[in-house]
């Protein structure tokens, strides 16, 4: 009876403040249809006015779906309430965080014209500038090229982010990123290699990219609606199925004004961001 009680309060106070959003936000409606807000999944004041009412309606029927401490709401509607949340998702956009390791130019790259779309011609592309700056020998290059998985079909034309602080996925989910210079599609490749692996710790820097990542250019899979959810029913005090921190791709470039800001180490915010200072294993 008591825990009841006390799901019922956690119930109220939680429709309280989503309606209080929802209220707060109904006076930008209008700017909302003509710029997309940018959505932090773990903090419900940034959530769009209809993102806050279409969970305050319908969460119920996410009960047993994302979490597993209830019955199965009804699968009847399910497939079209996910696909009508994602509808809504769509018009918005969220803020990601890239883990990577970059040179100076290329920091001022991305600031200036953004992130692109990955694959082994862009790879082949930056093993050339490295090598004319002089940072690796013409072998090692053409190793760099000749063994890498750019073209793979989990990494082919995709920009990766984690949609929450990155420090929350601990030094074993971030670390190796930081550590060699080309992302996972080049260092798997040669990170136990004495030459190629030594070689690509030793060129930049580690980087945080801070971004807004249109929902839209996601592959819908990793759209963050089961995500907002799960945000929404362990707020009212069930057991979800699987954390809310979302990861997810973009198939589409993004422009310099959609990159907030780039972190290095050692910076206060790099370090905040990552919590580099508590690592062992990988240790910067």
């Amino acid at each position: 009876m008591h825990a009841s009680r006390a799901r019922l309060a956690k119930c109220y106070a939680f429709h309280s403040r989503l309606k209080r959003c929802v209220i707060w936000h109904r006076d930008a409606s209008q700017h909302q249809e003509r710029h997309p807000i940018t959505i932090v999944i773990s903090d419900e004041s940034t959530w769009p006015d209809e993102v806050s009412q279409f969970l305050v309606q319908e969460v119920k029927n996410y009960q047993g779906w994302e979490c597993d401490c209830c019955a199965h709401a009804s699968p009847k509607n399910y497939d079209s309430l996910v696909s009508g949340f994602r509808e809504i998702l769509r018009k918005h956009a969220l803020v990601g965080y890239h883990c990577t390791r970059l040179t100076p130019e290329e920091i001022e790259g991305i600031k200036s014209f953004g992130m692109t779309l990955q694959d082994s011609t862009s790879l082949h592309a930056r093993i050339d500038r490295i090598l004319n700056q002089g940072l690796v020998s013409v072998e090692v290059a053409e190793h760099l090229k000749s063994a890498n998985q750019a073209d793979d079909r989990n990494r082919a034309k995709m920009l990766w982010f984690c949609f929450y602080e990155p420090f929350l996925a601990g030094e074993l989910g971030i670390g190796r990123l930081f550590r060699y210079w080309g992302g996972e599609a080049l260092y798997n490749s040669h990170e136990s290699d004495p030459i190629t692996g030594s070689a690509l710790r030793k060129i930049g820097v580690p980087c945080v990219v801070k971004a807004i990542v249109p929902i839209r250019n996601l592959n819908e899979s990793k759209f963050p609606d089961g995500a907002l959810a799960r945000s929404v029913l362990s707020k009212l005090g069930h057991r979800i199925r699987i954390p809310i921190e979302h990861e997810g791709y973009s198939m589409q470039c993004l422009s310099a004004n959609q990159i907030l800001d780039i972190f290095s180490y050692p910076s206060k915010n790099f370090v905040a961001l990552t919590k580099c200072n508590e690592w062992c294993r990988y240790a910067i």
